[in-house]
């Protein structure tokens, strides 16, 4: 990694830090609380790992990579562990895109707006604002834990 750019650097460290907070606030999740939902549907741990995952194909999209149909969607027999799984897979394609990234995009403002969301601002600020949902949604994944009486073990 030491050979990238700093810019990218920063990102993956960030991107490292998120994966690991996702590995743990999925870790030994039981199906059953995996499929609940405390608030109505939108509030399972399911449906916010069905979010996650189309968050790391629209970073993927933002960053204008063709990975981004490579990120697995998630069936109807999803459990926990598939879950994870996917999201692992999203994460590496993610880091593919963002280690390959030309550094001298990242604080460049467009002479036109691209397609997309905030077209207008430079590449960071783009990928920026989805990394921080993800990152929300992860402290959603670890309170319905909580108040289902199966919180997780570690937070990083």
């Amino acid at each position: 990694m030491s050979e990238l750019h700093p810019t990218n650097q920063a990102l993956l460290v960030a991107l490292d830090n998120q994966a690991a907070r996702t590995r743990h606030a999925l870790a030994d999740l039981p199906q059953a609380i995996y499929e609940a939902a405390p608030g109505g549907d939108c509030n399972s741990i399911r449906k916010i790992g069905e979010h996650l995952l189309k968050l790391r194909q629209f970073q993927l999209k933002l960053l204008e990579s063709p990975l981004a149909a490579d990120v697995p969607p998630l069936d109807e027999a999803a459990t926990p562990a598939r879950l994870t799984a996917a999201l692992d897979k999203g994460e590496a394609l993610v880091r593919e895109a963002i280690a390959g990234h030309d550094p001298a995009d990242w604080h460049r403002t467009p002479p036109a707006p691209r397609e997309g969301p905030w077209g207008g601002e430079p590449t960071i600020r783009r990928l920026i604002r989805p990394l921080n949902d993800f990152t929300n949604h992860i402290g959603g994944i670890r309170a319905i834990r909580r108040i289902l009486g199966s919180p997780a073990e570690k937070t990083q």
